[in-house]
């Protein structure tokens, strides 16, 4: 079968009840494979991507970047390219990679752009010198969610023993990066329109625990 092309018509097949499954290319692995379990997680933020999308409802974001430029965000239609690129990911990762194959593979270039979004966007941010505690609104939360997934993700696709396109866990590596600056943003944002203290790890401090105890 082409990568990039399924057919869903029978949902149940029962050929998966012995633990095991197809790939694109026809062979069978277990379920329990690193590649199966890469593309279950790889699934998820997809779905994950998807609440973010509800979450945010069309939201922009208006950005002051170098050069007197503002970077203008459709949250949207940001997700939802992400979306999509999960699922040109998953093609890429259940179709084992063989010698001299004309396939056409997830590019490089996808990660070169996330790359220079990134080095665009970093600059409209403080400088950290301890980690961003994942607190906030519904979306920020989401996006925190979101980049440690993909983190995941990238590990196990370093787990596959088989040969994997490079630029599948480049890629990856690079989403996550990007959706912690990008919570950041938001964080950011809703700081200055709110005015919501951004919590901030403070090592090896004794806390409150906001308990109390009261007489009746």
């Amino acid at each position: 079968m082409e990568r990039g092309r399924v057919q869903l018509n029978m949902i149940v097949t029962k050929t998966g009840d012995g633990g095991e499954t197809y790939l694109n290319d026809g062979s069978r692995i277990p379920k329990s494979s690193p590649r199966i379990k890469a593309l279950a997680t790889i699934e998820q933020i997809a779905v994950k991507l998807g609440y973010f999308i509800f979450a945010c409802d069309q939201d922009t974001l208006h950005i002051p970047i170098a050069n007197g430029e503002t970077c203008q965000m459709n949250l949207t239609e940001l997700a939802h390219s992400f979306q999509q690129e999960m699922y040109d990911l998953g093609s890429d990762v259940s179709t084992p990679m063989k010698e001299n194959e004309t396939l056409s593979r997830f590019p490089i270039e996808k990660v070169e752009e996330i790359t220079t979004l990134i080095g665009e966007l970093t600059p409209i941010l403080e400088p950290l010198d301890t980690f961003v505690l994942p607190q906030g609104s519904l979306r920020v939360l989401l996006s925190h969610d979101i980049r440690t997934m993909i983190r995941q993700a990238e590990l196990q696709v370093w787990e596959i023993e088989e040969p994997v396109n490079p630029a599948v866990p480049q890629y990856l590596n690079r989403l996550s990066d990007f959706w912690f600056v990008f919570s950041r943003i938001l964080q950011f944002e809703e700081q200055r329109s709110d005015d919501i203290e951004i919590k901030l790890w403070e090592p090896n401090q004794q806390h409150p625990r906001g308990i109390r105890k009261l007489k009746t």
